[in-house]
């Protein structure tokens, strides 16, 4: 179940697109760890098929770059490590190595990102005035009208600002993902083979020192200046959803101590998830950051 979420999420929703999210991790350790010489032939074709599509710009350049430095970081921090692979396991390696590549590349390649940021702008704000005119057409009055196209440009500028814990959020997901197939379908050194068997989603638990970090940046988002103000959104983005998934990994975690199964647990979070999203993402914020201190798990277990 994991895995297909995770799968689809990336293949309809990732902003890199599925090729650098899914294609580039999944190649890249068929090709450094499966120990079949055809397994790891078909995973370096695919890697240059992926780079020769991204090398088509600069900018793609710099995220085939990117991509792949979390791809591999996570790869060998798996094979070394000593833990059975996790989303929280690879949450820290990759979204600091994206973070660091993606600061780079915004200081190295200037025009190809402003070039990136202009397209990401003006393609949002085209669909939000497809949908103003496609409304208008419908007889919606003319400040309903106002506001949806205000809107539309709130949700561009938005956007632009935080594209990067977006792209490094679906390149820990991608990481993970690659991680995953090579674990069900690959064959592997037997201590690389121990350590790509899953652990329970509802074990999922960021490190203890991520906090920090999420609370900087919230602090941050108080601070005039705009660079330190956009790094601290991005920040505060990226580690805001890792905390929440591990409010969701607690929801599960608890569900199931009640009894429930997991095909109720799932419709249960979907439908908290698609129609009280809000309520939900915000709740399971919440919880995620009380378990640092408050340890649901090892309370219930000792009680």
């Amino acid at each position: 179940m994991a895995e297909w979420t995770v799968a689809l999420t990336l293949l309809f929703a990732s902003l890199p697109g599925p090729w650098l999210t899914i294609a580039l991790p999944a190649g890249l350790v068929f090709a450094l760890f499966d120990r079949r010489l055809a397994a790891r032939a078909g995973g370096a074709v695919v890697v240059a098929l992926v780079s020769a599509v991204m090398l088509s710009t600069r900018f793609g350049g710099t995220m085939l770059a990117t991509g792949a430095a979390v791809a591999i970081v996570c790869g060998v921090f798996v094979a070394r490590g000593d833990r059975q692979l996790g989303l929280d396991t690879l949450a820290a390696p990759a979204l600091a190595t994206a973070g660091l590549a993606l600061i780079a590349a915004m200081a190295l390649a200037v025009e190809a990102v402003a070039a990136w940021e202009g397209a990401l702008e003006r393609g949002v704000l085209e669909g939000g005035r497809r949908a103003v005119e496609q409304y208008r057409a419908f007889g919606m009055g003319a400040e309903s009208l106002d506001a949806l196209e205000a809107l539309s440009e709130d949700v561009a500028a938005a956007l632009v600002a935080v594209w990067p814990a977006l792209v490094a959020l679906a390149l820990w997901l991608g990481a993970w993902l690659g991680l995953r197939l090579l674990g069900r379908w690959g064959r592997v050194p037997s201590p690389l083979d121990r350590r790509l068997v899953p652990r329970p989603f509802e074990r999922f638990r960021p490190a203890e020192g991520a906090v920090w970090p999420l609370i900087a940046a919230l602090a941050g988002l108080w601070v005039d200046a705009a660079w330190l103000h956009r790094a601290a959104a991005n920040v505060a983005l990226a580690l805001g959803v890792v905390y929440a998934v591990a409010g969701l990994a607690l929801t599960w975690w608890w569900l199931g101590r009640r009894g429930m199964g997991a095909l109720g647990r799932a419709a249960l979070v979907g439908v908290a998830a698609v129609f009280l999203t809000p309520f939900a993402a915000a709740a399971w914020v919440t919880i995620g950051l009380a378990d640092v201190w408050v340890a649901f798990r090892e309370r219930e277990q000792t009680s």
